[in-house]
């Protein structure tokens, strides 16, 4: 049974953390709706000291979400995320991108989130745009696709119901495993800084002419 939904983040920009909390909340709401126990919800930002003494286990569904830089994940996430420990619990992989190309970030993701221990149960790539912060004042929200990331709050929740229904493990519905399409990448710019990044995201965006809209894997 699920007791817990945690959220963690790499946000520099401040979009995937709010995507990321979204997420979070929503699927919380609704397995709280339909537990007899309280289901909690709690975020935190992957890069913070307190974030390393974070407990995970398959009482707990983790919500893990990354910017894309370049079509792949920033190395400093990638180096948090190998403090954690998955321990079985179910999990979310998902990556904000410009609305163009994520590149191979969602497969790197969802991959070096069962290396750390975790059971990816779904995927998904959403669209963010931080185009509205021009001529609006300081601290405007992003424009995050909130539709689609809906969308995936239903259809994962009712996974993790489904999965989750029975106390007794060997009784339990076996997933699917996800299939995200991809291969890792190599990290040419190793030790970019998250400033750096988001320059040659945004000249990287300027390149990529085919616009894809945000999807997602369960």
């Amino acid at each position: 049974m699920i007791r817990k939904v945690i959220g963690i983040y790499y946000s520099p920009a401040g979009g995937t953390k709010i995507m990321t909390e979204a997420l979070a909340r929503k699927i919380g709401a609704v397995l709280d709706e339909c537990s007899p126990l309280d289901v909690s919800v709690e975020c935190h930002d992957m890069l913070r000291e307190e974030s390393s003494s974070i407990t995970f286990n398959d009482e707990t569904v983790a919500v893990i979400g990354m910017p894309v830089y370049v079509g792949k994940i920033p190395l400093p996430a990638a180096a948090a995320m190998r403090r954690f420990a998955g321990n079985g619990a179910m999990t979310l992989a998902i990556v904000s991108y410009g609305g163009r190309k994520y590149g191979n970030a969602l497969f790197e993701l969802k991959r070096l989130a069962e290396e750390c221990g975790f059971k990816t149960i779904g995927a998904g790539a959403f669209m963010i745009s931080y185009m509205a912060r021009r001529g609006s004042s300081t601290g405007a929200a992003p424009a995050i696709d909130s539709e689609a990331l809906l969308e995936f709050s239903k259809a994962s929740s009712e996974k993790i119901k489904r999965l989750a229904g029975c106390e007794i493990e060997e009784l339990r519905i076996k997933p699917m495993p996800v299939e995200v399409n991809g291969r890792m990448p190599v990290h040419k710019i190793s030790r970019i800084s998250p400033k750096a990044a988001a320059v040659a995201q945004g000249v990287f965006n300027r390149l990529s002419v085919l616009r894809r809209r945000s999807e997602w894997f369960l």
